[in-house]
């Protein structure tokens, strides 16, 4: 899974270059060869057992292709090649290769960027559009040299390597987030599903908490305590790797292993990186705003009220709850609690990951894309202090919670502003808007929307990646998916056919929140009761 062939419109340019000028090739021939490529690429698909079928169902083999950028001199790395991959991209329409568009604002043409955007309107779905000045700097901030980090691709979802040069499992965790949240709230017990078995230290009756700080400190030490556990977990998985399962093929595709005399799998590559990716990251978001503002800031509800609710799944705190949905601070809103609280959970988890090291000699990275994780973990997770209630949806990748952020700039800023240093292993936003339906506002529409991306680039947004489709639009393909066999969806870091997707993410996608580009503002989901 996530083998991906990196920066094709580089590797191959010199061979399509000597093509042409030797009247070898035409350029319908090499947008007929890319083709073939593309649908080989997608040829491939994981086996997976039937439960994880079940709860993760659609994921794709995620092969990424990355487009365009700078070169390690500073150049521009666009040619007539990317633009030929952009091309079969659009009219394929295929769900693989996840196909990535690097985008350096200052080197690479607003043509390029445009033709992106356009390809991406026409799509619905792809390409993702990554920012090279935010994202090697990130990349050198993790001890990768300038020229390495500026010939970066993206392998699988959205993870930042350079190419050829790194190994970097970049799936090692994928961590629940809410699971800390659980521990703190119950001190340390998890008994909707584990029962009064003790699982993590005890940190105290939130209840008895004077001082947000208190809740914080507990919250942070059941995190660490998972954490503590899940990396001890991945270095025995990884010496048994070593032990069982070395990587001569792998290692022979990579710069450092024949130099070093080493394999992959024993930190043959010149990087070594791990990764760690979370789930229902703005749910705990949400829930630290909630805890804040509700019982400590506001002494509106009290904690003991709080969790209660929270174990009864809101029934009898109606009151509680629509608090909680409709004024409660929300990470993606224009607001200093959500703001403080969201950069204060990825900065903690950074120096925690960076403090360790993995059996290959390199560093844990952490990250933010979630597949389908987000849902089918939803679909068996208990209500949280955000109002999100037994078993509805975890929020996907870095992206606010669906319907929760009205505002589009504000939502793109909260995103940008979270520093991007400390996400060197990508991340996930996933955006919808709505279609263009009038023709005449064509060009302001694209302009609205290069703008939007410009903007998040500028104040250090690392990716973003869309659906431009209606509320009703999934609604309908959900319900007749035969007259829909074709269409693509941008999940969380890949791109999946609507119809193979379970129900949980079908949901995830249709009540994702739509942004209109004219207002700048959230359409309402149809039925919501915005009282």
């Amino acid at each position: 899974m996530a083998m991906s062939p990196g920066r094709l419109d580089q590797i191959l340019y010199p061979f399509f270059k000597k093509d042409v000028e030797e009247k070898k090739i035409t350029v319908e021939q090499a947008l007929n060869i890319i083709g073939c490529l593309w649908f080989k690429i997608a040829d491939n698909t994981n086996l997976v057992p039937a439960s994880a079928e079940k709860l993760f169902g659609g994921a794709g083999s995620v092969p990424a292709v990355t487009l365009g950028g700078i070169d390690k001199d500073r150049h521009n790395a666009v040619n007539d090649l990317t633009y030929l991959m952009l091309r079969v991209t659009e009219l394929l329409l295929i769900k693989d290769p996840n196909v990535n568009a690097r985008y350096h604002q200052g080197i690479n043409s607003e043509m390029y960027r445009d033709r992106v955007a356009k390809v991406i309107l026409n799509t619905k779905a792809v390409p993702a559009v990554y920012n090279d000045t935010v994202n090697i700097a990130t990349l050198e901030n993790q001890g990768v040299t300038p020229e390495h980090a500026r010939d970066y691709a993206v392998v699988g979802c959205v993870e930042l390597n350079s190419s050829g040069r790194e190994y970097a499992s970049t799936s090692s965790i994928l961590f629940n987030l809410s699971a800390a949240m659980d521990l703190t709230i119950y001190n340390g017990k998890r008994p909707y599903m584990m029962g009064d078995e003790q699982i993590g230290p005890k940190t105290g009756e939130p209840k008895e908490f004077t001082t947000y700080e208190q809740f914080l400190d507990a919250f942070k030490k059941q995190l660490f305590f998972l954490l503590d556990r899940a990396i001890m977990l991945n270095e025995e998985f990884g010496k048994m790797h070593q032990k069982l399962l070395p990587t001569p093929l792998l290692s022979s595709f990579f710069l450092g292993p024949l130099d070093k005399g080493k394999d992959l799998i024993f930190g043959g590559a010149l990087y070594n990186s791990s990764g760690a990716t979370h789930v229902a990251f703005a749910d705990v978001c949400d829930s630290l705003n909630a805890i804040e503002d509700v019982v400590y800031n506001n002494k509106i509800f009290t904690m003991e009220q709080l969790i209660d609710a929270v174990k009864k799944n809101f029934t009898g705190y109606e009151n509680l709850h629509a608090y909680l949905k409709n004024k409660a601070p929300k990470y993606g809103m224009h607001n200093q609690i959500a703001e403080e609280n969201s950069r204060w959970l990825i900065h903690i988890l950074y120096e925690y990951y960076q403090g360790k090291t993995n059996y290959r000699g390199g560093k844990y990275r952490p990250a933010y894309w979630t597949m389908t994780n987000h849902a089918g973990l939803g679909k068996i997770g208990k209500a949280l202090p955000s109002g999100r209630k037994d078993f509805e949806l975890f929020s996907s990748g870095i992206t606010p919670a669906s319907q929760m952020a009205k505002d589009l700039t504000a939502a793109y800023l909260s995103v940008a502003k979270l520093d991007s240093k400390n996400i060197p292993g990508g991340v996930a936003l996933n955006m919808k808007y709505t279609p263009l339906t009038d023709s005449s506002q064509k060009e302001k529409y694209l302009n609205n929307f290069t703008s939007m991306i410009d903007g998040y680039f500028e104040n250090g947004g690392m990716q973003v990646q869309y659906n431009i489709y209606t509320y009703d639009e999934l609604k309908t393909a959900r319900k007749n998916p035969s007259a829909y066999p074709g269409l693509v969806v941008r999940v969380s870091g890949y791109s999946a056919y609507f119809k193979d997707l379970n129900d949980a993410m079908k949901d995830e996608l249709i009540t994702r929140t739509q942004y209109d580009l004219f207002s700048n503002k959230a359409v309402p989901y149809p039925g919501d009761n915005e009282d």
